[in-house]
C-alpha cells in the first residue's frame, strides 16, 4: 500500500498547459488545505496499516508547498508522535518555485527526498510549464534546485514528454544531467477531447490535445535517450523507466506501476480525505473510501485492476508483453478488436526494439556472474550490430 497525498488537492501557482490534475477541480468539491483532523487520521491509520518497517509519505498537488511551512512541520511531528517504532520516509513533488531557505532547512532537518518537475532547457521548459499570467517558469524552477544544492538535499526530476520537448531527447537529458539530477523520471503526455474519465469506456472517438504526444513519439525520444545512457551513463545515473525493464529481465520485477501486469494499491488521498485508486483516476467512478471513516486494510485497486487485466488479443499476442503489461488504464485510447489497447503501442515497441538486445546481453552477463553493468563496455557492438 502506498498514498500519494494531496495537502491542497488541485490547487497550483502554476498553470502547466498540459496539466491532468487542475482541471480535476471542476469536479470535486472541495477546495482549501488540509484539517488538521484529515492529516492526523492519514498519519495515525497509514503507518498501522503499513506491514513493513518503512512507511513512505508522497507529498504532492496541486503544488504541495502551497500547505505551508507549518503545516510540514505538523506533519513531520505527528509521524514521530505515531511511528510505532518504524522508519518514516518523506517525498515531496514540487515544481521548486516556492522554496525558500526556511523550507530547505525542515526539509533537510527531516530528511526529505525532492523531487522537481522540470521539462529540459529553458526555451523547451517555458514552452508549457507556465505560470498563471502565461510566463515561463524555468528560472524559478533552477533557483530553487539552486536552494536544494545549498542546503545538501537531494533530489530527482521527473520530466514530462510532450509536444513543445520531444524532438530533442538529448538537450533534455543533458541539461538534467548539467543540473545535477542523477535520478530521472520521464512521463509520456497524451489528455484527450473527452476527457477519458472511465478507463473501462473507451470514447469512439476522441481527439488528442495539441501538447500530446503522437504514437511513436515517446519511442523515439527514449530510444534516442537510451542509446547514449547505455554506452556512458548506466550505474551513475538511474533512468526509472530504463531500470525498470532491466529489473524486469533481471528477476527483480518492475519499478514503476505503468508497466506491471497489475496496478499496485497506490492510493491517492485528497485534502478533504477522500481516496481514490489511482492518481490518474481521480474521478467518481474510482473513488474507494475517504481517510475519516475508512478501513485501509480493506481498501483495493479493484476497478483499475479490471481494466487493466482486460488485454486485447494483440497485446496478448506480442512478444513485448512481459516488458509492458498493456501499459496504464489511463492511456487505453485506441480499439482493436473491440478491446482497448495504450495510445503508445507504437511508441514502446520502438523502444522496446532499442532495448531488447541490450537486456539479453545483461541477462547473458548476469547468467555468466558478471555484473550487468558491464554493459557499458559493449554497447558499442550492440549498437554496430543494430545498424546492420
Amino acid at each position: 500500500m502506498h498514498f500519494t497525498i494531496k495537502p491542497v488537492s488541485y490547487v497550483c501557482n502554476l498553470k502547466c498547459d498540459y496539466c491532468f490534475y487542475l482541471p480535476k477541480g471542476e469536479n470535486l468539491l472541495h477546495k482549501g488545505l488540509m484539517t488538521d483532523e484529515v492529516l492526523e487520521a492519514l498519519i495515525v491509520k497509514y503507518i498501522k496499516a503499513c506491514a513493513g518497517n518503512r512507511v513512505y509519505f508522497t507529498w504532492q498537488g496541486g503544488e504541495p508547498l502551497l500547505a505551508g511551512k507549518k503545516f510540514y512541520e505538523k506533519a513531520f511531528a505527528l509521524q514521530q508522535k505515531h511511528a510505532q517504532g518504524k522508519i518514516i520516509e518523506n517525498a515531496i513533488q514540487t515544481n521548486a518555485t516556492l522554496l525558500d531557505d526556511e523550507f530547505c532547512e525542515l526539509f533537510k532537518q527531516h530528511n526529505c527526498l525532492m523531487g522537481v518537475s522540470i521539462d529540459g532547457p529553458q526555451e523547451l521548459h517555458d514552452a508549457l510549464r507556465k505560470d498563471k499570467r502565461g510566463h515561463g517558469t524555468y528560472q524559478q524552477v533552477i533557483a530553487g534546485i539552486e536552494l536544494l544544492k545549498k542546503h545538501d538535499i537531494p533530489f530527482n526530476t521527473l520530466t514530462c514528454i510532450n509536444a513543445a520537448n520531444y524532438q530533442q531527447p538529448l538537450a533534455v537529458y543533458n541539461a538534467l544531467k548539467e543540473l545535477g539530477s542523477t535520478f530521472m523520471q520521464f512521463s509520456e503526455v497524451v489528455e484527450t477531447t473527452p476527457e477519458n474519465s472511465d478507463f473501462s469506456h473507451v470514447p469512439s472517438t476522441y481527439t488528442a490535445k495539441p501538447f500530446s504526444l503522437s504514437k511513436s513519439a515517446y519511442g523515439t525520444f527514449m530510444s534516442e535517450i537510451f542509446r547514449y545512457w547505455v554506452a556512458h551513463d548506466i550505474g551513475t545515473i538511474h533512468v526509472r523507466q530504463f531500470e525498470t525493464f532491466i529489473s524486469r529481465v533481471l528477476g527483480g520485477g518492475h519499478l514503476s506501476c505503468v508497466f506491471e501486469d497489475k496496478c499496485p494499491d497506490n492510493f491517492v488521498l485528497e485534502a478533504n480525505g477522500d481516496i481514490y485508486e489511482c492518481d490518474q483516476a481521480v474521478y467518481p467512478t474510482y473513488k474507494i473510501g475517504n481517510i475519516l471513516t475508512s478501513d485501509l486494510t480493506k481498501l483495493h485497486s479493484e476497478r483499475i485492476n479490471a481494466v487493466k487485466h482486460n488485454l486485447s488479443n494483440q497485446c496478448r499476442e506480442c512478444p513485448y508483453l512481459a516488458l509492458c503489461s498493456g501499459g496504464c488504464p489511463k492511456h487505453r485510447l485506441d480499439l482493436q478488436q473491440g478491446t482497448p489497447i495504450t495510445y503508445f503501442c507504437e511508441g514502446y515497441k520502438i523502444l522496446f526494439k532499442t532495448m531488447v538486445p541490450y537486456l539479453n546481453a545483461m541477462g547473458a552477463l548476469e547468467e555468466n556472474k558478471i555484473p550487468y553493468l558491464a554493459i557499458k563496455d559493449i554497447a558499442p557492438r550492440i549498437a554496430a550490430m543494430a545498424k546492420e
